[in-house]
């Protein structure tokens, strides 16, 4: 089976647009298309099934694997209009864990 033309336009997309993003593309015999992608400390999953639809999802580090998509598509369209929002918000925002500030407490008694 063939890529669909609207994954490789994301592909594309993702190159073109968030040039420091890591992927993994994955294209299977069967047509089922796996795209991964990490992008400012955040990680996002597209599972494209030929015949059962999209699935798109955000994953953490406490995300259970192999529990489901975050969201689910019919139209690969919009499944893929979706990844580019989530990715869009990582480029803009990032992980909020890694953009919160740090204070450090000292071992010195507070004098009075």
């Amino acid at each position: 089976m063939s890529t669909p033309r609207q994954l490789q336009a994301l592909v594309s997309d993702i190159i073109n647009n968030h040039p420091s993003a890591q992927f993994e593309y994955d294209p299977l015999p069967s047509g089922v298309c796996i795209l991964a992608v990490s992008l400012n400390g955040r990680e996002f999953e597209l599972d494209y099934h030929p015949k059962n639809g999209t699935g798109v999802s955000e994953n953490f580090a406490n995300t259970v694997p192999f529990v489901g998509h975050d969201q689910v598509f019919v139209s690969l369209d919009d499944a893929t209009a979706r990844f580019k929002a989530l990715l869009t918000n990582a480029a803009l925002h990032g992980d909020p864990a890694r953009t919160r500030t740090a204070y450090v407490m000292h071992d010195k008694p507070i004098s009075n």
